[in-house]
This record gives C-alpha cells, sequence and structure tokens, in this order.
C-alpha cells in the first residue's frame, strides 16, 4: 500500500527593529568673575588749631617791620625838623642874651626844660588787651569709597547639541516555505 506524505514548513521572517534615538546634551555654564573688592578709600585729616597772637603782642609793645615802619616813618621826619628848630632857636637864646650881665641862658634853658618836665600831665590809658585769634580745623574724614565689582558673567548656549540617530526596521527570512512530498510504500520512500 502506498502513502502520500506531505510535509510543510511555514516561512518564517524575522523583524529587527532600532528604535530612532535623540540625544541632547546640555553645555554646561561658563562662569567667569570680576573680583574687585570693596575698599572704603576714606581717611582723616589731623585736627590742627591756628593761633594769632599779634594783635594781644602788637598791644604791649611787638610790633612787626611792617606795622613799625608805618607807625615811625614820619615820625623821624617831623622829630627831626622840630629838633633843628629847637636848636636854632636854642643857639639864637644863647647869642641874644648871653653877653647880657646877670643872665645865663644855658642854665636858664635847662631850668625851663626841668620845669616843663616836671609840670607835664602824665596820662596812663589802660587799654583791654585783644584775645589772641584761635582757629580750629577740626579732623575731617577724606576720600571716596569705592563700591568695588564683584560681577558673576554666565555664558550659556541657546540651544543645547543634539544627534539623532534615526531608527530603522530590517525585515529578513529566516526559512523559506517549503512543501515536500513522498511516497511510501513499505519500508521505501519515493520523493516526486
Amino acid at each position: 500500500m502506498q502513502y502520500l506524505n506531505i510535509r510543510f514548513i511555514q516561512p518564517q521572517t524575522s523583524v529587527h527593529t532600532q528604535l530612532g534615538r535623540l540625544e541632547a546634551h546640555s553645555t554646561p555654564a561658563r562662569l567667569s568673575t570680576e573680583n574687585r573688592q570693596a575698599r572704603s578709600n576714606k581717611g582723616t585729616t589731623q585736627m590742627s588749631i591756628d593761633i594769632d597772637t599779634y594783635e594781644s603782642r602788637h598791644s604791649y609793645g611787638f610790633t612787626n617791620h611792617t606795622d613799625f615802619a608805618r607807625e615811625h616813618g614820619s615820625k623821624g621826619f617831623s622829630d627831626l625838623q622840630r629838633s633843628t628848630s629847637s636848636h636854632t632857636q636854642e643857639a639864637w637864646a644863647n647869642i641874644d642874651g648871653g653877653g647880657k650881665p646877670g643872665r645865663n641862658p644855658v642854665t636858664e634853658l635847662y631850668d625851663n626844660r626841668l620845669t616843663s618836665e616836671i609840670k607835664k600831665q602824665r596820662i596812663i590809658v589802660a587799654e583791654h588787651i585783644p584775645d589772641p585769634k584761635i582757629t580750629v580745623h577740626p579732623s575731617e574724614v577724606k576720600g571716596t569709597p569705592d563700591e568695588g565689582d564683584v560681577t558673576v558673567n554666565i555664558d550659556t548656549d541657546a540651544f543645547a547639541k543634539t544627534h539623532f540617530t534615526r531608527g530603522s526596521v530590517e525585515t529578513y527570512v529566516k526559512q523559506k516555505a517549503d512543501v515536500k512530498r513522498w511516497l511510501t510504500e513499505g519500508r521505501y520512500d519515493k520523493y516526486i
């Protein structure tokens, strides 16, 4: 007796997929700083005191050259004229009265001078001695503070660096379809 043998081999396909991949890498921010520390740049000046004592010293006799020349400059000329005039008068008095009996003009002259000096009215004026002028310059804080500069600069990129790998799909036949037939008769197979 003969038997018909049929063997089916189904096709086998294989699909290999690779997904698309988007890689995005952010660039770190770049920091830079400008560091100038604040400084006060301030200091104090020394206090100083100016004392002008000239007016008070001038009131009891101390005089500088300018004031002395102003006060006594013309007095020398007037004293010279007055003394010249008085010596001339005394000389004429000696000439006129020197030869007269009973007169001694030199003694009379000195007696008259002594008498006039005695009869002079002495006036003492008490004046207030002015106070010295004291000027105080107080200590001052001078300088301009420097506020410094501690600036942080942050540089960034506007967009991240991206790389896109496209996905792929691969299909292939792992096993082809096949139909095999043969006849079996007893112990023997006959392939058609």
